[in-house]
């Protein structure tokens, strides 16, 4: 019994470590070259997530659990600094919890755990496959509980069938005939023969391995020597052919034949064969090799040494907390010590089992508070990392619309700026223009002013004379007309109209409205308009006076100040106002 959880054990832990490459199954020889290959790799792309995921499995497979630690923390690293969270902090976790099994079930279950979360949140059912399956191995291996082992390799096996993934399919099928080894349950056998049929037909070298393996047992378990035997001959050629790693449980479960078979002296042979290679082996392994070594003593009648090497395998399995074997050992030492005559001890180790095993149920409800202890922090913490972060995020978000509202302030501040700045430019543009015009204007009223002393009233009467009607006289009307404005300047009569300025020119309003329609192309209102604007210009630039805005509206012949100021900003682009602060400035 005790050789088959040992066997059951061994199996589970290397296709583990199939099951958790992801890339085709190799041996180890080809598994070596690939290592080598993806470690130049990586050399050059160190931070190539994909390629580090590679290497943590690939030494995942071949067994170094401590390099694969280390390339599984890179990965969590990494997760942590790029916040890659559904790549690298799960298939880190996933790297480190399958390689603590052996070494620290608490850490592997919560590895293991968060990994899961990670999983299901994101719907990965490929990381999901190795997860399950690595928690039928911990339930299996670390708890001895093949029931609960069985329902996550059920689990994973659903899983694999969704994602058409025939070759995990198998080694899933291998691991849970391990359980069923466990569990003395013959009907593991299918199980086993299925996983051997999928392995023969895809020709993996490893899952063909261990489904050989599992079968093996199995026909051990019933008694199918023959069948048992030649699976060994073949274990042994994939054995040489692949380089596989495990002499000691090669050597073990030919001895377990042997014995069968009653060849002592091979048993024994084999049996002392795995034992010198214990420092390849693990805890199970080395105490599962003194029970069947021990057992091959008591009934060949060497009870001393029968006694001594199950004493000896007892010490290392607590010292190893290998509390699976500790059970088989403390019963083959009662039967031994019962048939050495030393029934006290044999008294002794019967209350001790009994102990143990009633502290099965025990250790179960601990192990069940404990484990849900387990995710109710990794629950807790999960909730606490969400909260922190939707409350970075609206931080973040927070702080993103007072920046945007900031630039758009700023931006704004800008364009009213520059938009004033232009307006400051045009501004003084406008109001030098007008400087200049009102000096042109000037100059050319005294220079009419000195032509009509020197022509005379005879010159202005033969000109009065020449306008004999028509388009000439209406052209002749503007001179007059400009004259009338900027000498007299009607327009600062605010009843100036266009009929009282016919009759002071000697003309009517039809003719005088044409002749400045014809000229000008504005109306008698508008250019009269335009000549009091100039003449409010005129009155607002001479800064010494500083004359009121209000004055200067009526002084110009405006009646009202709001026409006054839609006329000015109409004409000049400016107000009053502005307009005489651009001249102070200026």
């Amino acid at each position: 019994m005790k050789i088959r959880l040992h066997i059951c054990r061994l199996l589970v832990l290397a296709c583990l470590s199939v099951l958790t490459l992801l890339s085709p199954c190799v041996a180890k020889a080809d598994l070596n070259d690939s290592l080598s290959g993806r470690l130049a790799y990586l050399k050059e792309h160190e931070d190539d997530k994909q390629a580090i995921k590679d290497v943590a499995f690939l030494y995942l497979n071949l067994g170094n659990y401590e390099e694969a630690k280390k390339y599984g923390r890179r990965l969590l690293d990494m997760g942590s600094s790029t916040g890659d969270k559904d790549f690298c902090e799960l298939y880190g976790r996933i790297v480190i919890g399958s390689s603590m099994l052996d070494e620290d079930a608490d850490e592997c279950f919560r590895q293991l755990e968060e990994a899961r979360l990670i999983a299901n949140a994101t719907g990965n059912l490929d990381a999901l496959v190795s997860i399950d399956n690595s928690f039928g191995a911990y339930y299996l291996l670390g708890q001895n509980d093949a029931y609960t082992s069985a329902a996550y390799y059920y689990e994973a096996l659903e899983k694999a069938k969704e994602l058409n993934d025939t070759r995990r399919y198998g080694i899933i099928l291998s691991n849970l005939s391990g359980a069923y080894l466990l569990m003395k349950d013959v009907s593991g056998r299918r199980l086993a023969e299925e996983a051997h049929e999928i392995a023969e037909k895809r020709g993996d070298p490893i899952p063909l391995y261990y489904a050989k393996s599992a079968l093996t047992h199995f026909c051990l378990l019933a008694d199918s020597l023959d069948q048992a035997g030649r699976l060994i001959a073949e274990i042994e050629d994939l054995h040489r052919q692949g380089e596989f790693g495990g002499e000691p449980n090669l050597y073990l479960v030919k001895g377990l034949l042997a014995d069968k078979r009653g060849d002592t002296r091979s048993a024994y042979r084999n049996y002392t064969l795995a034992m010198e290679h214990f420092r390849e082996s693990d805890a199970s392994e080395v105490s599962a090799t003194y029970l069947a070594y021990a057992r091959l003593l008591r009934r060949d009648g060497h009870l001393k040494s029968a006694i001594e090497v199950l004493e000896q395998g007892l010490v290392h399995a607590r010292s190893a907390e290998m509390k699976v074997h500790a059970p088989e050992l403390m019963k083959e030492l009662v039967y031994s010590y019962r048939d050495a005559g030393d029934y006290r001890k044999a008294l002794d180790y019967s209350l001790a089992c009994q102990a143990l095993q009633d502290s099965v149920f025990t250790l179960s409800r601990e192990r069940t508070l404990h484990e849900n202890r387990i995710r109710h922090e990794i629950y807790a913490n999960e909730r606490l990392i969400d909260e922190q972060r939707m409350e970075l995020m609206a931080t973040r978000h927070r702080m993103i619309l007072l920046a945007v509202c900031v630039a758009a302030a700023v931006a704004l501040v800008l364009l009213v700026y520059f938009n004033y700045r232009k307006k400051d430019r045009l501004y003084r543009a406008i109001v030098l223009q007008n400087k200049e015009y009102m000096a042109r204007e000037q100059m050319l009223v005294e220079r009419l002013e000195r032509a009509r002393e020197q022509e005379g009233p005879q010159a202005q009467a033969s000109q009065a004379l020449a306008d004999d009607g028509g388009r000439s006289r209406i052209n002749s009307l503007m001179p007059s007309f400009t004259s009338l404005m900027i000498e007299q300047k009607v327009f600062c009569d605010p009843a100036i109209t266009v009929g009282k300025a016919a009759e002071m020119l000697g003309t009517n309003r039809t003719y005088l409205s044409k002749a400045i329609n014809e000229s000008t192309g504005k109306t008698f209102t508008q250019i009269v308009n335009d000549y009091r604007i100039r003449e409010a210009i005129a009155q607002i630039s001479d800064l010494e006076t500083d004359k009121p805005l209000k004055q200067i509206c009526s002084d110009v012949g405006f009646s009202s100040l709001s026409t006054f100021y839609s006329s000015f900003q109409s004409i000049t682009g400016m107000t009053p106002a502005r307009y005489r602060s651009q001249l102070k400035e200026i």
